[in-house]
């Protein structure tokens, strides 16, 4: 088969990723893919089977950038079997692009967009807020094949329609995240790790709350950082601890910043499935996650975690202080983790999804 995806862009982050690491496994398997994305909106290292074809102008606002290159990246779809897209916004573009060229649509949801924008945390504009609310809405009625990442996804797609989707959970590379080398508890400095992104809903700011917290309330006479995995340009000015941007260039930097922290933390307010923390576990990383949302899919508090609310620095910051002066109790959560992520692979995200594309219509 001939598959194209519409992305948003391909910077480093869990659904960018998804696209991906979903698109080599589908080649792999010897089929034509072809990832179509707006101009300047790259950073991700392409799959070797997977070509990329960047389309439009460069425009740094990821749902402006969406908007504007809409015609080029609709025009740009060759003749193909399936056009497959994940934004609301991509997933018009899908679908007119379909119709052009009599080719299958596939929308693989991620999140619940409108969540993500109630707060006006990406735009700014009320006016702008209710317009995209509404493409949210209409992207999701589309007449196209829906599949989603989690059963929480789902369940927030379910609303109102009274039908469910096939589940296609994103996988973890086991041959890149996986525990490797000696633990890092005798160096002296507790290292704590999180992906940040600027987006307000991904919680950096209330992580930062928490570990200022805890440097007042606990950390007097005992050293700790944090290191922020991240490609974008972060304000981090409120920290009173020591921070260290990491900005990587793929997956096997990610995995040594999981594997060099004593602790990662994920203080997301929604999250379709949440890949990093599920990451940190298959490197063997004891693991503090907000619940929100999709990591219910494999996060279990106590299991193999720590769970907060969402917006709750304070219970972060008790969280973080209960794993840092119980060593025996990080070390429970650390073992946990590798069989937690070895239920989840990129070959049954492939083979799941390949199960809906070879449907007949």
């Amino acid at each position: 088969m001939k598959l194209v995806w519409i992305a948003q862009d391909l910077h480093i982050g869990g659904g960018q990723r998804t696209i991906c690491r979903l698109s080599a496994e589908l080649a792999r398997r010897g089929h034509e893919v072809e990832i179509i994305y707006p101009r300047g909106r790259g950073g991700l290292p392409l799959p070797d089977l997977v070509r990329g074809t960047p389309v439009g102008v460069d425009i740094d606002q990821p749902v402006a950038s969406l908007a504007v290159n809409f015609p080029a990246l609709m025009a740009a779809v060759p003749e193909c079997d399936w056009v497959l897209t994940s934004m609301p916004v991509s997933a018009f573009a899908g679908f007119l692009a379909g119709r052009l060229r009599q080719a299958r649509v596939l929308s693989y949801v991620m999140n619940d967009e409108r969540a993500l924008f109630d707060d006006q945390s990406l735009l700014d504009s009320s006016t702008f807020l209710s317009l995209y609310h509404r493409v949210a809405d209409w992207s999701h009625r589309l007449p196209v094949t829906v599949v989603v990442n989690s059963h929480w996804t789902g369940t927030r797609m379910r609303r109102g329609r009274g039908f469910g989707y096939p589940i296609v959970p994103p996988g973890v590379d086991l041959e890149i995240f996986r525990p490797e080398g000696p633990s890092r508890e005798n160096e002296g400095v507790f290292t704590v790790v999180t992906v940040g992104r600027r987006h307000r809903w991904k919680g950096t700011a209330d992580l930062v709350k928490a570990l200022n917290q805890v440097k007042r309330e606990r950390a007097a006479g005992r050293e700790f950082q944090l290191w922020v995995v991240t490609q974008d340009d972060l304000d981090l000015r409120a920290a009173e601890f020591p921070v260290r941007i990491i900005k990587p260039a793929g997956d096997r930097e990610i995995a040594a910043a999981y594997r060099g922290a004593d602790l990662l933390i994920h203080p997301s307010w929604f999250e379709g499935f949440g890949l990093p923390p599920l990451e940190a576990m298959a490197c063997g990383t004891p693991t503090v996650l907000t619940d929100s949302g999709g990591v219910r899919e494999y996060a279990v508090h106590e299991g193999n975690c720590l769970m907060t609310p969402v917006k709750d620095p304070a219970a972060l910051a008790r969280a973080v202080t209960e794993l840092w002066d119980h060593p025996d109790h990080r070390r429970r959560l650390a073992q946990a983790g590798p069989p937690t992520a070895a239920r989840f692979t990129w070959d049954h995200a492939a083979e799941t999804l390949l199960a809906v594309l070879t449907q007949p219509r």
